[in-house]
């Protein structure tokens, strides 16, 4: 052993020292703040909670010294639209505005105010959430008494204010304060949408990214914390809440604070109003293309509106039901929770829960739904059933008890008629609830139960567009659709057959989804298949972060080896050979502004891969190493905007398609040297483009397009001009709901991947249907929201089933040849010149995907 010298000892004894203290520094608590806490989050998070909470207070405490000065008839209105401010649902008002100043904003020009910010955040909530202060403070002031104001004539305005009114409703300050804070804080769909980092949005994409249960929780304890600190903090205060008689006489409370003051925040209240209730609905209602694209969303979204109304109905029923059976249990502060805390909180509270083999029958059903809903709003119907049954008149229920009365009996003959309209309320609160809730159900949405509000913050989350403005409005419809029956019933004269019908509609909407959740699965991972082309059908792959598995698949490509590759929501690439056996992955390195989508092979066999948020084209050779990337963000011709769908033809000539800032396909030599040229634009008409997502190519290198918001199929000639359409907005054969890809094969049958429908569509070579593959569902053979299909070599079909987290094989039952020398004759009509035109198509041409 080297003997050590007196100074390297001094050094030595020097840094054992100080790596003591670096041991001991991080066994204190703030390593253990480093490790639970994410500061960038929290800053973010707080700098909205509070700068809304100032904002809406500010609002609301001066549209109550406005409504304070009203006549109760008068008053009555301006609460009315107020409330309606509160109720709007989040996805509605932000849509709004993101059609006014998002990135192709009609008000852009002369207000560049960047709505996706965390001022534009501030900015929504604030409109959604003054109505809170409003409230409360109005309910503070009705306290007050005619000597109070008439003892201090000289005291108006200023001085009234802080003086009186201000200590009055200090209480209620605070009160609207703390609850508009958590709200703020707790707000998922806002900052989603506008994709801000705040804590309920960075849960929900963390965690749809990882499946990680533990990073969840380390991010979302505050969300947690937060409303259980309001509930007791709340629990020992009396909130007031305004009364439409009773206080100060109108005129003498306009009198004493002044004109000037009355007016100016009458002035505030009209402005407030219009800008957060009248502005959405008249951009929801006013415009042409909302009315367009009425008709082609409803019959595209026929299964979804069904899904919202049905689902909404039957879990608002059963919170009224399990509030009337247990409105004696000490349960109201504990009902508040999950009111309170983010839906993407209760949906991985779920998923950890009920994701396992033996509750697959429920976790893949319309019960999860219900559950979730009903444990999310049970705290509405449970809290009016119990505040309303403990308000019936005592004697009459001492009465029917010395009578013999049964607690059925109590109930139905007592208490009944004098808790109906608070009951009725609580149910129709939660039925708005249940149709506006999209976080809820985001994470956990089983096969075949999309809902409106899914779909359109699925569509809010890529921009606005006018069907997000034409399903809103299908969406108030079914709101008030209860309110217009009941006024229907009270004009019916035979009540009792009335009351039938009713009860066997629940009863059938009770048991028909209790059915549907007890159906057996299967845990098969292949089943033969009743098709004219497919034999049978194969999954590959589950849900999950691991190697082999998927978080919602969004694209596919197949090399010149039929080996499968897949991108999915974790921002990676899986390889798969041909039987389905995982063989590599490789990871994106940039994905936080947004996931990989759109893939393809191109004329070198290399793996194309967009980034839509990036602008970026990338190419991969087939083991990941990356050997070409290129793209430009921007609107102009040869730059990208938001890319979703790639394809090559037999050139090599690379189809892009975008969507968002313009709507169009640019075709560029290979690898993106040049721009050759420019196809479409934004429109319903021929050639014109509403969110093209998937593109195909045929063996005359026609370009197919998946025009999905206009839902149909469109074809250029290799050329760029305009060939022909098909499809429409439906259900039925030959009708698309969202395609949101399209592949031809060797032999020019086309297929069609329908997100709205769950299925996918085959058409032959004329563009007539030839079969339909799947529909809602779990089993093999069935999709929920496919995104993308690919073909391979052999005419074995793959679809990226996102919803059930897999991928589905359809093995052909007849082999595609292979033999490009044999060659069909095939006539079809040239729209140019209105001829007919002979043409060669090489039945073995390869597809280039």
């Amino acid at each position: 052993m080297l003997p050590v010298s007196g100074s390297d000892q001094h050094d030595t004894t020097r840094s054992d020292r100080q790596r003591s203290m670096e041991r001991s520094s991080e066994t204190g608590w703030k390593p253990v703040l480093r490790r639970y806490m994410n500061w960038a989050l929290l800053k973010n998070s707080l700098l909205v909670s509070a700068l809304t909470t100032l904002l809406a207070t500010v609002i609301g405490f001066l549209t109550a010294l406005f409504l304070a000065g009203l006549e109760p008839r008068r008053r009555r209105w301006f609460l009315a639209v107020a409330v309606m401010a509160l109720a709007l649902p989040p996805f509605l008002v932000t849509g709004c505005w993101l059609h006014l100043l998002g990135l192709t904003g009609v008000w852009r020009g002369w207000l560049p105010f960047d709505i996706y910010s965390l001022g534009g955040t501030v900015w929504i909530l604030s409109l959604m959430l003054w109505p809170i202060s409003l409230l409360l403070i109005l309910g503070a002031w009705q306290r007050l008494e005619p000597a109070q104001l008439e003892g201090e004539p000289s005291m108006s305005g200023w001085p009234l204010m802080r003086w009186l009114l201000l200590p009055l409703a200090r209480n209620a300050l605070a009160q609207s304060a703390v609850v508009t804070f958590v709200l703020a804080l707790n707000n998922f769909a806002v900052p989603a949408i506008l994709q801000v980092k705040v804590f309920p949005a960075e849960v929900w994409v963390n965690f749809n990214t990882t499946f990680d249960y533990t990073k969840a929780a380390q991010i979302s304890w505050p969300l947690v914390l937060a409303p259980m600190l309001l509930l007791v903090w709340l629990r020992r205060r009396d909130i007031s809440w305004p009364r439409l008689e009773g206080g100060v006489p109108a005129k003498v409370f306009r009198r004493q604070l002044g004109a000037g003051w009355f007016w100016f925040s009458g002035g505030l209240v009209i402005a407030t109003l219009g800008l957060s209730v009248g502005l959405p609905l008249v951009d929801l209602c006013a415009g042409e293309r909302t009315w367009l694209e009425f008709f082609p969303a409803f019959k595209a979204g026929q299964s979804a509106i069904f899904n919202s109304a049905m689902f909404s109905a039957v879990a608002a029923a059963l919170v009224v039901v399990i509030a009337l059976a247990t409105w004696r249990w000490p349960m109201g502060p504990i009902t508040w929770i999950p009111f309170l805390t983010p839906g993407v909180l209760l949906g991985i509270v779920l998923i950890y829960v009920f994701n396992r083999p033996f509750l697959s029958p429920l976790y893949q059903s319309v019960g999860i739904v219900f559950l979730a809903w009903t444990a999310r709003y049970l705290a509405v119907g449970w809290n009016t059933a119990a505040h309303a049954l403990r308000s019936v008149d005592g004697d009459l229920t001492d009465a029917a008890r010395l009578e013999g009365a049964s607690r059925w009996q109590l109930l139905r003959h007592v208490h009944w008629p004098q808790i109906a309209p608070q009951i009725a309320a609580a149910w129709y609160l939660t039925y708005l609830f249940c149709l506006w809730d999209a976080e809820t159900l985001i994470l956990v949405m089983p096969p075949g139960a999309e809902t409106l509000s899914v779909r359109v913050f699925n569509f809010l989350h890529y921009g606005h567009n006018a069907q997000v403005n034409a399903l809103c409005l299908i969406l108030l419809m079914l709101a008030v659709a209860p309110l217009v029956i009941w006024s229907a019933g009270q004009s019916v004269r035979n009540l009792k057959v009335a009351a039938t019908a009713l009860r066997l509609v629940v009863l059938a909407t009770l048991i028909g989804p209790a059915l549907a959740g007890c159906a057996p699965g299967t845990s098969s991972n292949e089943a033969p298949m009743e098709s004219k082309l497919f034999s049978r059908v194969k999954v590959i792959g589950t849900r999950g972060g691991g190697l082999g598995e998927f978080n919602k698949p969004r694209s596919l490509a197949v090399d010149a080896q039929d080996n499968l590759y897949v991108v999915d929501m974790t921002g990676r690439v899986q390889k798969f050979s041909p039987d389905g056996t995982f063989l590599n992955f490789w990871q994106m390195p940039e994905t936080d502004k947004g996931k990989p989508k759109g893939m393809c092979r191109d004329g070198k066999g290399n793996i194309v891969v967009l980034e839509p948020h990036y602008s970026r084209v990338n190419h991969f050779t087939p083991d990941g190493k990356l050997v070409a990337q290129w793209g430009a963000h921007g609107t102009n011709a040869g730059e990208l905007a938001f890319p979703r769908s790639v394809i090559v033809n037999s050139h090599g000539d690379i189809f892009v398609s975008e969507y968002g800032l313009t709507e169009r396909v640019q075709q560029f030599t290979a690898e993106g040297k040049k721009l050759m040229r420019v196809l479409g634009s934004g429109g319903t008409g021929d050639g014109e483009l509403n969110r093209a997502e998937g593109l195909g190519i045929d063996g005359q290198d026609r370009l197919y397009v998946a025009d999905s918001c206009n839902h149909r199929i469109q074809i250029f000639a290799p050329d760029g001009r305009f060939f022909r359409s098909y499809g429409g907005a439906g259900t039925g054969r030959g009708e698309m709901s969202y395609p949101y890809d399209v592949k031809v094969d060797r032999q020019g049958l086309q297929f069609i991947c329908e997100f709205g429908n769950s299925r996918i569509q085959i058409f032959d070579r004329n563009n007539q249907p030839v079969e339909i593959l799947g529909g809602p569902g779990a089993a093999p053979g069935r999709f929920s929201n496919p995104w993308s299909v690919a073909l391979d070599s052999k005419g074995n079909l793959y679809v990226a089933d996102a919803m059930n987290h897999r991928v589905q094989k359809f093995i052909r039952r007849q082999p595609v040849a292979a033999d490009v020398s044999r060659r069909t004759d095939r006539a079809f009509d040239d729209p140019a010149s209105n001829q007919k035109v002979r043409l060669l198509t090489p039945v073995g041409t390869s597809d280039p995907e």
